[in-house]
């Protein structure tokens, strides 16, 4: 089974798989930009992409599950906002050649070796002066939420060694309440292009 057959079964086995609410950090991390256009990657349910449209970002999301873009094509509708929802892998996507002002990449776990790679791929893809808000697991997390191999946690090293380029605006360990109550570090950081 392919890992996008394996999250459609995931998002059609329940109503809703994550909270509506966007990341609490994006909505602070972007409370001092000028909304132009944004790229939510492996975008699930589409809480990021759509609190960016309703802050009037022109928003494309993409993620590989067609299930959760069905998800988020109705609440936008819904919302009365628009939201391109592009069912692709991300790494695929990336390919292309669109610039962005915003990419958000919040809690994809690939390896570390292909985190790397989504990073290179993603910073291409970003204006210059634009930014790139990444959010996920934190290697300190191991054993209370999110996977349980070591590889597929985020920490401090991968961000400053993929981005030796680029401006680091923000990198740091946070703990916020997440999706289904637990409470575990994330790792958290806001890279400018140069």
């Amino acid at each position: 089974m392919s890992n996008a057959q394996m999250w459609n079964e995931r998002y059609a086995g329940i109503d809703r798989l994550w909270i509506p609410e966007p990341d609490p950090k994006l909505a602070d991390v972007i409370s001092n930009f000028s909304p132009g256009k944004a790229l939510d990657l492996g975008c699930g349910e589409g809480r990021n992409a759509m609190y960016l449209a309703k802050t009037n970002w022109e928003v494309t999301a993409v993620d590989f599950s067609s299930v959760a873009l069905e998800r988020l094509a109705r609440a936008a509708n819904e919302a009365g906002v628009k939201v391109d929802t592009i069912c692709s892998d991300i790494f695929d996507f990336l390919d292309q050649d669109d610039s962005y002002d915003l990419i958000v990449i919040a809690n994809i776990h690939p390896s570390r070796t292909l985190r790397l790679e989504l990073y290179k791929k993603a910073i291409k893809r970003i204006s210059l002066g634009g930014h790139l808000f990444l959010i996920g697991h934190h290697i300190e997390s191991l054993g209370i939420v999110g996977p349980s191999d070591p590889d597929l946690l985020m920490d401090d090293s991968e961000v400053t060694e993929a981005f030796v380029d680029q401006k680091i605006v923000r990198l740091e360990k946070i703990t916020d309440i997440a999706d289904h109550g637990h409470s575990a570090p994330s790792l958290l950081a806001v890279i400018e292009k140069l």
